[in-house]
């Protein structure tokens, strides 16, 4: 094969990964479909391009990183199984995702709701806070690299490899340091990066989610980068006024200029998120004098371009007593002195106002606070009057027809109540205009089990699944519906979905032969419809021949599918050191087994490792097992995050194989 072509579908690379085929490509590598022999499951592989092999600082950065990466495991990271090199090409392999990136389903939908903009946010900032506990900084954060799954679930990706280089990727002494449309203020300038340069990244990916458009545009990356330093991007209501103003209090400080004006970790702006999505209160947002500080910095980085400070001579002399020769002010940065100007006199008059009315000069304000009351279930009328009595305005926002609710009755309302807000602020609501006509069933026929959901519950229809199964028919695609298309029904009726599934004939479940000959274990594996695949040997204080790990180790799994083994080749002699300063067995000095200060045999160690729990169900059973061995299998609740596991090494290393409800998720090596 030559170096530069793409790797041809039935390369084996490893002895394990058969490419299926290619389904992607960037600017340094290309993504392939491949089977796993030795698991039987599809991952995908990422190759780097052969011309990248000469790089050895890059090749050396590529494996440390990715080998971090492959520690991660969480729900909205992309797994990370293994790192190798075959076929003249380094490569990683990945966990496969079905999806798109959200990029592409920003492209396809324009602006999101901000509800579902606020979910996604979450599930990044969640992934981000993973990895920045182990010190791991994505550098890269941006809408191509998420993944968004049919079930609305986002997946990060590339946590510290390759990136694609293209005409939007900045690179700075001959490292990718990431998109210029996502970069932060301090990526821009060259300068240190930590993990609030990621909560920058997030926030801009948010911004385009909420807006359906980047903060910064210009003709090249760089001006877009220059930009991030000193520009102001517009601020989100402005382009969609439907956001809450406590989400755009979150964009902007996830966008902040300096790294201290930033949310100080991704956990914090996860729980703004969450507060907002609850309704209730967010954390305080930047102070107003912390604003004026960030700008009046921001302006005199841009002056910094157009003043020449003159104090020192060459040799560091001082000439005179702190001249500065400067050029004169343009009139935009006139027109900038004059606003940050009048700001601080607005502010004055703010802080005055504030004065007067706390000594009681003025009175109740406008700057009064009031709560806003609940008005869900009450007719427009009674609505206008509750928020009258508290000093606020109703807005209709959108008139929709309801079963639920009566004709003038208000259906949801924005702020929610119990908000502490300005007096005089409008409440939006929603109107029901009474229970509609009679609607049209659509045909979901053959349609994926979540896109036929979609589609009936964006007609006005409750959805309900039942599987059934097919030999005929796709895994997860609908059989039939009831009622039938082109039925009619009332908005909020049920609609019942025949999901194929599986015939469960077709699996079958691993026997356990750990302990077993080879030979047996092969009779075992055999007689219950699997075939042995690879067999491999190891150091063992087991008989020579006996099977010490097995991968399934438990479960069920397809008919014919492979079933790794391990098997002990026994101990190896090992030398008896000579050491001049051991005591002999003729020394007076040699401790017996009866003296008291003989010591005992050294204990088992314990290393605690912290293990994620999945966010994407309520409960899930985990097992883990170390060589061979399931040391954890219990039942967790998503409320618990993360829980620590206690493994007693006997040796410095053991391998884990961690299980989510009987699937192999991940592997882990844990070392002393």
């Amino acid at each position: 094969m030559s170096m530069s072509e793409s790797l041809r579908v039935g390369t084996l690379l490893g002895g394990r990964y058969e490419i299926i085929e290619k389904i992607g490509e960037g600017g340094m590598a290309e993504v392939y479909k491949a089977r796993c022999h030795l698991l039987n499951r599809y991952v995908a592989i990422k190759a780097l391009k052969p011309e990248f092999a000469g790089d050895r600082e890059f090749l050396k950065r590529f494996e440390v990183e990715a080998q971090a990466a492959a520690s991660l495991s969480h729900p909205n990271i992309v797994s990370v199984y293994d790192v190798g090199f075959d076929a003249g090409r380094h490569y990683i392999v990945m966990e496969l995702v079905e999806g798109i990136t959200l990029k592409a389903y920003i492209a396809k939908k324009g602006a999101l709701p901000w509800r579902e903009a606020a979910g996604f946010a979450a599930q990044i900032c969640s992934a981000l806070e993973c990895a920045h506990r182990r010190g791991i900084i994505h550098r890269d954060i941006k809408p191509h690299n998420i993944i968004i799954t049919p079930e609305g679930v986002a997946k990060v990706t590339d946590f510290g490899i390759a990136r694609a280089a293209s005409s939007s990727t900045m690179v700075a002494g001959g490292a990718v340091m990431g998109s210029a449309h996502y970069l932060s203020p301090e990526q821009a300038r060259g300068g240190y990066m930590d993990e609030k340069s990621d909560i920058y990244s997030a926030g801009v990916t948010l911004y385009e989610m909420l807006t359906g458009r980047v903060p910064y545009e210009a003709d090249s990356p760089v001006s877009v980068a220059m930009m991030h330093v000193s520009g102001n991007a517009v601020q989100p209501r402005l382009i969609n006024p439907d956001i809450p103003e406590d989400m755009e209090r979150i964009v902007m400080k996830a966008m902040s200029k300096e790294q201290s004006a930033r949310y100080q970790s991704a956990e914090a702006m996860l729980s703004d998120i969450n507060a907002v999505l609850s309704n209730r209160a967010i954390s305080p947002a930047l102070e107003p004098t912390q604003v004026m500080e960030e700008h009046v910095r921001a302006g005199a980085r841009r002056r910094g371009a157009h003043t020449v400070e003159n104090t020192h001579g060459a040799n560091g002399s001082k000439k005179g007593k702190g001249k500065k020769e400067k050029t004169p002010l343009t009139k935009s940065e006139k027109r900038m002195v004059w606003l940050a100007v009048a700001a601080a006199v607005v502010l004055i008059g703010i802080v005055g106002v504030a004065c007067l009315s706390w000594f009681g000069v003025l009175g109740t304000s406008q700057w009064d606070e009031t709560k806003v009351p609940n008005i869900e279930g009450k007719t427009v009328e009674e609505a206008t009057q509750l928020l009258k009595d508290a000093k606020l305005e109703l807005e209709i926002d959108e008139e929709i027809a309801s079963a639920q609710y009566e004709k003038d009755t208000i259906i949801s309302q924005e702020p929610a109540a119990g908000r502490s807000v300005k007096k005089g602020v409008k409440v939006r609501v929603k109107v029901s205009t009474g229970e509609g006509e009679n609607l049209t069933i659509p045909n979901v026929v053959n349609y994926e089990r979540d896109n036929a959901r979609s589609t009936l519950e964006k007609a006005g229809f409750k959805v309900v699944f039942t599987e059934e199964e097919s030999d005929t028919v796709p895994e997860g695609t609908v059989i039939r519906q009831s009622p039938s298309a082109g039925s009619e029904a009332k908005e909020g009726d049920t609609v019942r979905l025949y999901i194929s599934v599986k015939d469960t004939d077709e699996r079958v479940p691993v026997p356990n032969v750990i302990g077993k000959s080879l030979a047996q274990a092969k009779n075992d594996i055999e007689a219950a419809g699997l075939v042995v695949g690879n067999v491999a040997e190891e150091e063992s204080d087991q008989a020579v021949g006996t099977v010490i790990r097995q991968s399934p180790s438990g479960g069920t799994a397809e008919k014919e599918s492979a079933v790794a083994l391990t098997v002990s080749k026994g101990m190896a002699a090992t030398p008896t050191p000579v050491n001049p300063s051991t005591p002999t067995p003729n020394d007076p000095s040699t401790p017996t087994p009866d003296d008291p200060s003989t010591p005992a045999p050294p204990s088992e160690n314990v290393k605690v490792i912290s293990l994620p729990v999945p966010q994407d169900k309520e409960t899930t059973r985990i097992r883990v097992v170390a060589n061979g061995t399931t040391i954890h299998d219990e039942v967790h609740n998503r409320s618990e995050v993360n829980f620590d596991l206690r493994i007693a090494l006997i040796s410095n290393t053991a391998t884990l194989e961690i299980y989510h409800d009987g699937v192999l998720v991940g592997t882990q090596t844990v070392t002393l």
